[in-house]
């Protein structure tokens, strides 16, 4: 199967659309239709890591909260776990690609890490932003407090692996739950790159990843 971009020009409006060639002959569709259907197992597994993180992340703080040594010693080895699993994931993704793009089944999306991860992360990234707009009126109007509270909590628990930083040293401050939407897109995209050309930084501590060409 062949995936092919195609960009044309509609009311001076430049429209993507997406063409995939198969044994059934060519079959075209709006681009954003094509990525969620060839990415949507990927971006569900990302939402499940995340969601495996949370609660080892909530483990993590609920045992270290007595010492803020070992909250923060627990927090950077939940984040750094996270990442690595993320890296992992998208190592595989990139050399699985790459075989693909070898024999000619495939076409070369160099930006396709950052792509599933950030949209793995755009339901976080919403919140993080609905905080930064709601923060300064919460002290103002009744309902923007409640809204904050609610999407502040929800926040907290999705990002639990960054709990203990944000805890330490910015308690307070709403930009912390946008900022922490950047490492894993910029980790997924790190690690497709890399696994695309094949290059193993796991290799150097002995982790050999056994790539089967996708067939999702």
């Amino acid at each position: 199967m062949l995936d092919l971009f195609i960009e044309i020009r509609y009311n001076d409006r430049k429209v993507g659309i997406a063409c995939t060639t198969g044994k059934k002959g060519t079959y075209c569709r709006p681009m954003i239709v094509q990525f969620f259907k060839n990415n949507s197992y990927n971006i569900v597994k990302c939402l499940l890591n995340q969601i495996a993180i949370t609660m080892f992340g909530l483990m993590i703080a609920f045992a270290t909260a007595q010492s803020n040594t070992m909250v923060l010693i627990g927090s950077l080895f939940s984040v750094a776990f996270y990442l690595f699993l993320t890296y992992y994931m998208f190592w595989e993704i990139g050399g699985r690609d790459r075989i693909a793009e070898d024999s000619g089944r495939r076409t070369k999306t160099p930006l396709r890490g950052l792509l599933i991860s950030g949209t793995a992360t755009l339901p976080m990234l919403i919140g993080a932003i609905v905080l930064l707009i709601v923060y300064p009126y919460t002290g103002t109007y009744e309902q923007a407090g409640n809204l904050y509270v609610v999407v502040n909590t929800l926040t907290r628990v999705l990002h639990a692996m960054y709990l203990g930083l944000a805890q330490l040293y910015s308690p307070n401050n709403p930009i912390v739950w946008l900022l922490v939407c950047l490492p894993a897109p910029i980790t997924a995209q790190i690690g497709y790159m890399l696994g695309n050309r094949n290059f193993r930084i796991l290799g150097l501590i002995g982790i050999k990843p056994n790539l089967k060409e996708e067939t999702r």
